[in-house]
């Protein structure tokens, strides 16, 4: 119960770094693989729901502030709220997978006062595309990594640690890789 709880809660701070320890976990066999895949998947959820959230309730207040006010209610703002509500289905799956995309399109949900029957269902549908690949992916090549950072820097928490902060280099260069900036007015014509 406490390695879900810790997977759990180690998802608000760094989601992908949870997934990657329970995937470590699963390998070593200190977690069965659908404990740590639902620990992860339930956490994640949590969080997205807590930045949706987070935007509802300080809508009004954040709407104050002259700065951010002027920008949510200039005419681009209120095209970008239009926009996010249309396709909220697809930014939500979408942003799942774009790094540094979630928290504030999570917020801006709720912000906008897309409903929250809408959000948790495409947000927990997110989850469980991104989720159970991530960590499972890490329990199957898991042993490829550690095999070979092993021999470099020896066996235990270090070479754990190696392992994961090459996952995360990869993932994110992988990302980066991927990331195709694009104007408002060209995503609208794909």
């Amino acid at each position: 119960m406490l390695t879900f709880l810790s997977l759990m809660f180690g998802t608000f701070v760094s989601e992908d770094l949870a997934c990657i320890t329970a995937g470590l976990l699963v390998r070593r066999g200190a977690v069965g693989a659908a404990p740590a895949v639902v620990a992860c998947t339930f956490g994640i959820f949590l969080g997205d729901v807590g930045l949706w959230g987070l935007g509802r309730a300080l809508g009004p207040a954040v709407l104050a502030w002259p700065w951010l006010g002027a920008c949510l209610t200039s005419e681009r703002g209120r095209q970008l709220s239009a926009w996010l509500y249309e396709h909220k289905g697809q930014a939500i799956v979408a942003s799942r997978f774009l790094p540094g995309t979630r928290l504030p399109l999570y917020v801006a949900a709720g912000l906008i006062g897309i409903s929250g029957r809408a959000f948790v269902g495409w947000a927990f549908f997110a989850t469980l595309l991104w989720t159970p690949g991530l960590v499972l992916l890490t329990a199957r090549l898991g042993d490829a990594f550690s095999v070979r950072i092993s021999s470099i820097v020896g066996s235990g928490w270090i070479a754990d640690g190696v392992v994961v902060a090459l996952m995360l280099l990869i993932l994110k260069a992988r990302r980066l890789a991927a990331y195709r900036p694009t104007t408002l007015a060209e995503a609208r014509h794909t």
